[in-house]
């Protein structure tokens, strides 16, 4: 993970405003998001290997993400990298029902140390954004 510092972090905005705005940059609400937080992400890059994305966190400040009037507080945006196997699992020789319950492969690394090679990229979208949002 690799922080981005920018003029965005700290900023409060109507959840849905910021939804829109995001949205155009082709961020998506994450689907791990909570009542009182969530994470905007942009796919930077997907190959055979790994898939890093740039992700904004936000905290809610009014309401709960998902009401019409919820108000969110943005965090310190970062790059994340993914790296998982490619070709088969080795792990995963396994019988019928446990493979119904574990589907997905395991990360080669979880906590991958790639995102230098996004950093650019993701440097440029938050700048893109400092300039819609800090208007």
């Amino acid at each position: 993970m690799k922080e981005i510092e920018s003029g965005i972090q700290n900023q409060a905005y109507p959840f849905e405003d910021l939804e829109a705005i995001l949205t155009r940059f082709q961020f998506t609400v994450g689907g791990s998001w909570e009542y009182d937080h969530a994470y905007f992400d942009r796919k930077l890059a997907r190959n055979e290997e790994e898939y890093a994305f740039l992700r904004i966190p936000v905290t809610t400040e009014i309401g709960t993400i998902g009401e019409k009037d919820a108000h969110v507080r943005i965090g310190t945006p970062f790059v994340l990298v993914h790296q998982f196997e490619a070709g088969n699992d080795q792990q995963g020789m396994s019988g019928n029902i446990q493979a119904s319950f574990n589907q997905f492969q395991s990360p080669v690394n979880p906590d991958a140390d790639g995102e230098e090679a996004y950093l650019d990229d993701a440097t440029r979208v938050i700048h893109d954004l400092e300039n819609m949002l800090l208007q």
